[in-house]
C-alpha cells in the first residue's frame, strides 16, 4: 500500500507538473502547421517574410505550459521551406519536426489538451495519494516495532502492558473469528477494571504457512483463562424460527399421506 499510494502520487504529480504542460506546448505548436497550412496559398509569394513574422498560438493562460516556455517564440523554421512547404504539405513537415523533437506525430488539439481544470486535477489527486502514504507510513511505523506475546505468567499487549492470567475477568471474542479482534478485561495494580484489545490481524496474523502465530496466541490465554467467556451465540427465537419451515414441511408431508390413505 505504501509504495502503490507513493507511485500514485509521484506519477500525479508529474503530469501536474511537467506532462500536462508539455503536452498543451506540443498542441500549440501542432496549431502552428496547422495554421501555416491554412495561410500558405494566399502567402506563397512571400511565403519565407510571411513564415517569419508568425508567432506561435499559444492561449492566454500561461500556466498551461511549461515553465520555461517562451511565449513570444516564432514558428519553428522548418516552415519558413517554400519547398517544404508546396503544396500545403504542413502534415509531412510535422511528422519531420516532431520525429526530431521525440513528439507523438498523432496530436488531435480537442482532445488532447489539458485544461486549468484537467491539470490542477492532478495536484489535488497527488496531495490526497500522498496524505494516504503518510498514514499508511505512520501506521506502519507504529506497528513494526510492536508485538503480542505470552509467557507462563501473563499476556503482554502491543502497547506493553502486562495482564497476568489470574488478574482477566472477562474475554470478549465475540469479533475474533470474524475481524480478529477480541477484547480482555482485567484488574490492574490498583484494583480498577481495564481493558486490552488482542489484534490479531495487526500483530501475528492467521498465515497458515507461519503458523497461524495470532490463533496460537490467543488459543494459549484461553487455556490459562478461568474467568467469563462472552462468544457470539445463537440467539434462541432465531433457532425457533429456523426449525419452522421444517416442521411445516414435515407436517405437510404427514398430511399427504393421510390424503393417499
Amino acid at each position: 500500500m505504501l509504495v502503490m499510494f507513493g507511485g500514485f502520487g509521484s506519477y500525479f504529480l508529474y503530469d501536474w507538473k511537467f506532462g500536462y504542460p508539455k503536452k498543451n506546448f506540443i498542441i500549440a505548436h501542432y496549431k502552428a502547421f496547422s495554421a501555416a497550412g491554412d495561410a500558405w496559398a494566399g502567402n506563397r509569394g512571400n511565403w519565407e517574410e510571411f513564415a517569419k513574422q508568425q508567432q506561435i498560438p499559444f492561449e492566454e493562460d500561461h500556466s498551461l505550459y511549461p515553465p520555461d516556455t517562451d511565449f513570444e517564440a516564432k514558428w519553428p523554421e522548418i516552415l519558413f521551406d517554400k519547398e517544404g512547404m508546396e503544396g500545403g504539405d504542413d502534415e509531412g513537415l510535422w511528422k519531420t519536426f516532431s520525429g526530431e523533437k521525440g513528439w507523438s506525430q498523432q496530436v488531435d488539439p480537442q482532445e488532447d489538451f489539458m485544461s486549468k481544470y484537467k491539470i490542477d486535477q492532478q495536484l489535488y489527486a497527488s496531495g490526497v495519494c500522498f496524505l494516504l502514504t503518510g498514514l499508511t507510513l505512520f501506521f506502519f511505523v507504529r506497528t513494526k516495532g510492536r508485538s503480542m506475546k505470552v509467557d507462563d505468567e501473563a499476556f503482554y499487549s502491543p502497547d506493553g502492558a502486562k495482564v497476568p492470567f489470574d488478574k482477566m475477568t472477562q474475554i470478549d471474542k465475540r469479533k475474533w473469528e470474524t475481524k480478529g479482534l477480541a477484547t480482555i478485561t482485567y484488574s490492574d495494580d490498583n484494583g480498577a477494571s481495564s481493558k486490552v484489545k488482542v489484534d490479531g490481524m495487526v500483530y501475528g496474523q492467521f498465515k497458515e504457512e507461519n503458523g497461524a502465530p495470532a490463533e496460537a496466541l490467543f488459543q494459549y490465554i484461553l487455556v490459562n483463562f478461568e474467568g467469563e467467556l462472552i462468544e457470539l451465540v445463537v440467539d434462541e427465537d432465531e433457532e425457533e424460527e429456523a426449525d419452522i419451515p421444517s416442521e411445516a414441511s414435515d407436517e405437510e408431508g404427514d398430511s399427504k399421506e393421510d390424503s393417499s390413505n
